[in-house]
C-alpha cells in the first residue's frame, strides 16, 4: 500500500498547478527553514508547534495533493519514530509544572515533530518531483556521489517492492491456505528477491547506460528564478521565524478567551 502511494506521490510531482510552478530551489529552501524552525524547538514544546502546520497544508492544497498517499507514507514510517517516542514515556518521568509527566509530553512532542517534518517533505516531492529536487541540490553545489545515491536509491526502492510483490505473490499460488510463510520458506524468498532484484537493476543500468546515462537522469532545464519564487521564499522564512520566536500560541488563545 504504501508503495502505491510512494508511486501516486511521484506521478503527481509531474502534475501543473501554482505550487508546482514554482521554482525547485525556492521551495527546497523553505522546506530548509520549515524543518529547522520545527526541530529547534525544546522536546516539551506541543502547543507552539501547532502554526507550523499551516505550511504543508497550503502547499499541499495549492498543488492539488492527495492527502491519502500522504497519510499512508506517514503511518508507514510511524513505528519506527513511535519507538522512540514512546520510549520516552518510560524513560522521562519528571512531572511538569501543571503535574503532567514529561515523557507523555516529549512523546508528542515527537510524533508532532515527525508529522510535520515527514509531510512538508512529501508534500515538497509532490508539487517537485524527485528529479527536479535533485537538481536544485546540484545547484547548492551538493557532491555528485550523493546525488547519484540518492537518485539510485530512489530509483531501485521501487524496482525492489515490485520484485517483493512478485514474490509474495508466487507464494501465495503456491499455498493459498497459508496466510504467512514458514520460517525456511521466507528465507529462500528473501535470497530469491535479493537475486531478482539485483538481476534487474542491472538489466536497468544496462539500459540506462546505453541511453547515455552519465550519473544523473535528465531533467528539464531550472525555469528562471522569478519574483514569485523570491516572495515565496521570503514569506515562509518569515512566518516560520514569527512562529518560532513569537507566542502566537498563546496570543490566539487568548484571543479566543476573550
Amino acid at each position: 500500500m504504501s508503495c502505491h502511494a510512494a508511486m501516486e506521490l511521484d506521478r503527481h510531482g509531474a502534475e501543473r498547478s501554482p505550487a508546482h510552478g514554482l521554482d525547485a530551489l525556492a521551495k527546497l529552501l523553505a522546506m530548509a527553514f520549515f524543518v529547522l524552525a520545527v526541530v529547534s524547538f525544546p522536546k516539551y514544546a506541543v502547543a507552539p508547534l501547532a502554526p507550523f502546520f499551516l505550511y504543508p497544508l497550503a502547499l499541499g492544497i495549492l498543488g492539488g495533493v492527495p492527502a491519502r498517499p500522504v497519510l499512508r507514507l506517514l503511518l508507514a514510517g510511524l513505528p519506527f519514530v513511535g519507538v522512540a517516542a514512546v520510549a520516552n514515556i518510560f524513560l522521562d518521568r519528571a512531572p511538569l509544572a501543571d503535574g503532567v509527566p514529561g515523557g507523555w509530553v516529549s512523546c508528542a512532542s515527537i510524533l508532532v515533530k515527525y508529522a510535520l517534518t515527514a509531510g512538508s517533505v512529501l508534500v515538497l516531492v509532490a508539487t517537485t518531483s524527485f528529479g527536479r529536487v535533485l537538481q536544485a541540490l546540484a545547484r547548492l553545489r551538493t557532491p555528485h556521489s550523493f546525488l547519484m545515491l540518492l537518485q539510485l536509491l530512489y530509483r531501485y526502492l521501487f524496482v525492489l517492492v515490485e520484485e517483493a510483490h512478485t514474490v509474495a505473490r508466487a507464494r501465495t499460488l503456491r499455498d493459498p491456505r497459508r496466510r504467512l510463510p514458514e520460517l525456511r520458506t521466507a528465507t529462500h524468498m528473501l535470497s530469491a528477491l535479493f537475486v531478482r532484484t539485483w538481476e534487474r537493476a542491472e538489466r536497468v543500468h544496462r539500459c540506462m547506460r546505453l541511453r547515455g546515462y552519465d550519473g544523473l537522469l535528465p531533467v528539464a532545464a531550472p525555469r528562471p528564478w522569478r519574483l514569485a519564487d523570491s516572495a515565496f521564499l521570503c514569506g515562509v522564512a518569515a512566518a516560520c521565524a514569527a512562529a518560532r520566536f513569537l507566542p502566537l500560541t498563546e496570543w490566539l488563545g487568548g484571543r479566543l478567551a476573550g
